[in-house]
Parts: structure tokens; C-alpha cells; sequence
């Protein structure tokens, strides 16, 4: 390794700031896992701290250093062109909470790297084992052993993966519902219980791929959507959309001789498969256009940037990024300039002090915002809002992209409050993978406490949403009002803490509760797919808790709502709760509770529109 290389990893160290550091092949590999491994032991079982560490590898082999585990606020980078620029031996997310549950494992990510193989790759100890639920999500990798997505079998509620090769079986035998976007399976995916959707992949099918019910992939047929299919007839849990629409992969830093860049992938239409390989444009990347770190970006650094620093420095036309850390904002973040990017590193988190908002997104073409945590430790309005009311405007051909954001209230120690975590008023705009969330456990959490109305609300037209988890919410977690809105892969848990039926009622007192998932009555053309809501109602007070409607949309022909299922979760020896239609008052319900002749079922709806539901038969008559 040349002195060059030494000194870039210590300039590019220095220029990050304290919360990250830099590898270079050279490095020990002893001391690169101690490294790691110091940070993972702090951090292991810190949920709700402050500490925020990304580590960044500069291409090379890194395989002796062995084996490095994970934990909150930590994030793995390759710095490479390529993912197969940096080589790790593995790479596992040990499971947070006790019996291998991995239902907590949040905030951690890994991108652009290459997993090398190893034998035995049967047994999930030799395996790639990314045992996460939410705010996780792998991107831009190469794996070369056996990927499993849970901690040796124990529960693990969701997870996201884009832009990533897979040879070998890729899945989860215990995993709740999974999200997979534009990645290339050399012998398919496996596993998965009650909503799995594979968007714009390629090899999903191969191989012995079949989900928990034992159902082949293979015996996914056409559906009403255009370019999807579906098992679920056939006893199955999976839906597969054959390409992305609109698709635009996250922007990554790379190593360039003694620089740092940043390349921005092009936005991808149709598109199938990883976006980057031989053949590629760029040596491989893919489309896109090549940023310098040094004279194109603002480096915000936690403790040296405020709001007034980030907005002069987005005013004087620089793109940010945002290093590990927690920056409170005493005024909105504004991001005017088309085109802009706005890209965290290491779990970097946004705290809004203003009562207004965490960032605020004007009207404009091509803006990338990715890879943030939005935390409420006060009351605020919203965290972040794209277009500052619904325009006419059309971004159809350069939408604005959202990626990798989590927006989080309450938990964290502080009363955190706001009425609606993401706004979206712009046309055209594209969400891709989310985890927005009322805190359900932590401190300061409760009905009266972290109130928070909604999780998203979608007022343009033309937004799409891939992956979208949002949880918890005290009204409608998801409300729609634009027209042409998509969804792919909604995962949802209702809130724990409704006080009784007397203080959550909808629709003027005549409903039982918010729907979890609502398009307004007004909207004429919306299709979603791929929805699983569930019923954890169990911090009730001893009341008894029902929702009439897991979703509300129109009765007319242009809404269609397609694989759509309702779990029930709640103690069995509680208060009677439950959920009790899956859409506009079909579909069967889910209950339990003393004497409620319920308990844990799945209930599944195959169609609905225009009034019409194709309904799965009752889990409860048929026993399992």
C-alpha cells in the first residue's frame, strides 16, 4: 500500500469528522475488527442513544480481519467504484433482544461491498446473516455466501434490499414480511410468512424458491396490475412485479486517487436487475453523473454545523452531506436548488427545534434526499415536507427521490411530538424504502404522550412508494390524496395504545377506528399491492379495541387494492380487540382476547375495487 493511500485514508478521516473512520487495506487486520468490534459492544443494546459511527473502506481485501458485527447507528461503506472493490469476510447484525428476536434490530446499514464466500454455507454461522426488522436496509452489494435474514431463526419483522447481487439462496425462515428492489438472485429467494414483494428483480424464481407456506415462487400468475403476479392463490405469500417504473439508485462516496466523490446514479425506467457490472456505463456504476466531495458538497459535521451553517451552504448552491451525528435545527433545513442532493452517512439524524419542520423541500425538479434519521424530542408540525403546498407542476422527468429516510417520535428519552412526520406536495415525486414511526416502546411513549396524527401524507400526483413501512400512527398512518399514487409493499402495525373505541372513532363517531391505510374519497386512480396491517392492540388499558377498516379507499373502477392481508398479534388473554374488515367492510377479521373465540390468524383479500372483493377463505374456519 502506498504512502499516498495512508495519507488519503487519514485526509478523507479528517475531512468526515470524529464519528467515522477510514480503512486502508494495509491496516492490521486485528485491529480493523477490534475496531469494529469496540463499537458494536457499545452500542449493541444502546437503542435510543446518541453515538453515530459509519466505517468506510477504501478498496481492497479485508478478509482476514474476520468476521464484524454490527450494531445501532452503524453503518458499513465500501468505498470503491465497485462493490467487489472492497472484500469482507462477513458481515452479521446480531439479534438485540433475548431468544435470537431481531424484531428491534434498527438503524444500521451496509452498502457497496463485496461478501466473500465461505463452506458450509447450509448453516446460517457461515452465512451472510443480516438480521434486521426496519430502518435497515442493504444496498448496492455483492454476496457471495448464503444470505439469512433473521439471528438463527428467531423473529425478525421486515427488512429492505436494492441493488444487490445474490449467488446464492437469499431469505428468511421466521422473517414477517420482506421487501426485495432491482436485485439480480443467482438461485433464488426462500422463506418469508405473510407479505413478501420482489420488485424489478431478476432470478427470484430460481432454484428451490418457495415462501413459508411452501409455496413456489414459480406458481406466481398474473395479476390485475400490469406486470405483476402473484402466488397467493396457490396458498402463497409472495407478489413479483416484473420491473421498476421509475427507479434511481442512492448516491455513494468513492475513493478517486486522493478525493473523495460522489456518484449520483441516473434515474432508471423499467428497470430490471442491479444497475451496476460489467458492461456499465461509468467503469461499471452505471448511468449517473460523478460529484467531487471537496467543491460540490457542504461536509455538516455534529457540533460544528447548525441550520444557519447548512442553509448558507445549500443557498450558495452546494449539495450536503450530513456525517454521523445529531444536529438540532432551530430553523428548517431549505432545500430550493433543483437537483440538489441532501445524503446522510452513519445513521445522521435531524432533530427539529422550531415547531415547524426538520427540512423543507421546495417545488423543484431532481432533488435526492437519502439516508437520514428525523428524530421529535419537541412538538413540531411536520419533519419533511416536498413542495410546500400541491402545484401543477410535473416532475415526470425528473422526479424528486426520497431514500433511506426514517422519521421517528417519541422513545428517545424526550416528549418527542409532531402531526405528520412526511409531507409530500410535489408531483411525480418517488419514495424508495422508509420507516416512518410513532414509538411503541422507549420512554415518554404513550396515546397522550408522543401523539403524532399521521405518518405520511401524499398530496401530489404520479408519487410512487416502494417499500413503506409506517407504524403506529393515531389516525390514519397512510393518507392519500393525490391521484395516480402506487405502492409496493406496505408493512404496518396499528397502534398499541388506543384507549378504548370511546376516544378512536372515525368518520364522525360512525367508525371504529382510522384505517391504517387511506386513500381519500375523492381520488378517481390509485393501485397499491403487497399491504399486511396488523393488530398489536395490547396497551389498551384493559379496553376493548376494534378498527372497522384495515383500508379505506373509493368505490370506483380506477382504485384497485391487490394483496392485501390482516395479522393478529395481540395477547390472547387480554381485552377483546381486533380488526374487523380488511378493506371497505370485506374481507374476514382477526380478533382475540379472553373468550373472543379468536387468536392469531392471517386473513387475506386477492382484489379489491369498485366495490368488488375476491376474499381469501376465513383463516379461523379453515385452521391454520
Amino acid at each position: 500500500m502506498t504512502a499516498a493511500v495512508l495519507l488519503a485514508a487519514a485526509a478523507f478521516q479528517s475531512v468526515l469528522g470524529p464519528n467515522v473512520r477510514v480503512f486502508s487495506p494495509s491496516d492490521d487486520p486485528a485491529e480493523v475488527q477490534r475496531a469494529v468490534e469496540d463499537v458494536f459492544r457499545r452500542q449493541h443494546h444502546r437503542q435510543f442513544g446518541p453515538e453515530r459511527q459509519a466505517f468506510l473502506f477504501l478498496p481492497g481485501d479485508y478478509t482476514a480481519a474476520g468476521t464484524l458485527n454490527v450494531g445501532y447507528y452503524t453503518q458499513i461503506l465500501g468505498l470503491g467504484r465497485l462493490p467487489d472493490d472492497v472484500k469482507l469476510a462477513n458481515v452479521k447484525t446480531p439479534a438485540a433482544l433475548e431468544n435470537n428476536n431481531a424484531t428491534c434490530n434498527f438503524w444500521v446499514g451496509i452498502e457497496n461491498v463485496a461478501i466473500m464466500d465461505s463452506d458450509n454455507n447450509a448453516d446460517p454461522y457461515f452465512g451472510f446473516q443480516w438480521a434486521v426488522s426496519q430502518a435497515a436496509p442493504a444496498r448496492r452489494l455483492h454476496v457471495a455466501r448464503k444470505s439469512f435474514f433473521d439471528w438463527y431463526y428467531g423473529w425478525a419483522s421486515g427488512g429492505y434490499v436494492a441493488d444487490t447481487l445474490f449467488d446464492k439462496p437469499a431469505g428468511s425462515y421466521s422473517q414477517q414480511q420482506y421487501f426485495y428492489r432491482n436485485n439480480t438472485f443467482g438461485a433464488g429467494v426462500f422463506g418469508i410468512n405473510w407479505n413478501q414483494v420482489v420488485v424489478g428483480c431478476s432470478g427470484a424464481e430460481g432454484g428451490d424458491a418457495k415462501d413459508n407456506t411452501g409455496t413456489q415462487l414459480s406458481r406466481c400468475e398474473p395479476i390485475a396490475g400490469k406486470g405483476v403476479r402473484s402466488n397467493w392463490r396457490a396458498g402463497g405469500c409472495s407478489t413479483l412485479v416484473d420491473a421498476t417504473a421509475v427507479a434511481r439508485e442512492k448516491p455513494f462516496l468513492f475513493a478517486e486517487g486522493d478525493a473523495l466523490k460522489v456518484f449520483v446514479p441516473a434515474v432508471r425506467r423499467g428497470a430490471k436487475g442491479v444497475s451496476w457490472g460489467a458492461g456499465k456505463a461509468n467503469g461499471g456504476m452505471g448511468d449517473g453523473v460523478t460529484l467531487d466531495l471537496a467543491k460540490d458538497f457542504h461536509v455538516a459535521i455534529e457540533g460544528k454545523d447548525d441550520a444557519k451553517s447548512i442553509n448558507a451552504a445549500l443557498a450558495a448552491g452546494k449539495n450536503v452531506l450530513f456525517a454521523p451525528g445529531v444536529f438540532h435545527v432551530a430553523e428548517p433545513i431549505k432545500v430550493t436548488r433543483p437537483g440538489t442532493v441532501v445524503l446522510g452517512i452513519g445513521e445522521a439524524t435531524i432533530v427539529p427545534e422550531n415547531g415547524d419542520a426538520a427540512m423543507v423541500c421546495s417545488d423543484v425538479d431532481g432533488l435526492v434526499i437519502a439516508g437520514l434519521v428525523f428524530d421529535a424530542e419537541r412538538a413540531s408540525k411536520r419533519f419533511v415536507v416536498l413542495g410546500a403546498k400541491k402545484g401543477a407542476a410535473s416532475h415526470a422527468k425528473s422526479p424528486s427521490f426520497l431514500i433511506d429516510l426514517v422519521y421517528r417520535v417519541g422513545g428517545t428519552g424526550k416528549p418527542g411530538k409532531t402531526d405528520v412526520c412526511l409531507e409530500i406536495n410535489s408531483n411525480d415525486a418517488v419514495v424508495d424504502h422508509t420507516w416512518i414511526w410513532r414509538a411503541d416502546h422507549g420512554e415518554h411513549t404513550g396515546w397522550d404522550a408522543n401523539t403524532s396524527r399521521n405518518g405520511i401524507v401524499v398530496n401530489g400526483d404520479r408519487v410512487s412508494c416502494y417499500g413503506l413501512f409506517v407504524e403506529h400512527f393515531q389516525e390514519h398512518d397512510v393518507l392519500w390524496n393525490g391521484e395516480d399514487g402506487t405502492t409496493y409493499f406496505l408493512q404496518n402495525e396499528k397502534c398499541y395504545d388506543p384507549p378504548g373505541n370511546a376516544r378512536w372513532m372515525s368518520h364522525g363517531g360512525k367508525k371504529k377506528g382510522y384505517a391504517a391505510y387511506k386513500v381519500a374519497d375523492g381520488v378517481k386512480r390509485h393501485y397499491a399491492v403487497g399491504l399486511g396491517v396488523y393488530d398489536v392492540f395490547i396497551h389498551t388499558n384493559g379496553n376493548s379495541v376494534f378498527l372497522d377498516d384495515a383500508i379505506e379507499v373509493p368505490d370506483t373502477p380506477g382504485v384497485v387494492i391487490e394483496n392485501a392481508c390482516i395479522v393478529e398479534l395481540a395477547a390472547g388473554e387480554g381485552p377483546k380487540v381486533g380488526i374487523n374488515r380488511i378493506v371497505n367492510g370485506k374481507g374476514f377479521g382477526i380478533r382475540t382476547g379472553k373468550d373472543s373465540g379468536g387468536g392469531y390468524a392471517v386473513q387475506r383479500v386477492f382484489s379489491y375495487g369498485d366495490g368488488k372483493a375476491d376474499i381469501a377463505d376465513d383463516f379461523y374456519k379453515r385452521g391454520k
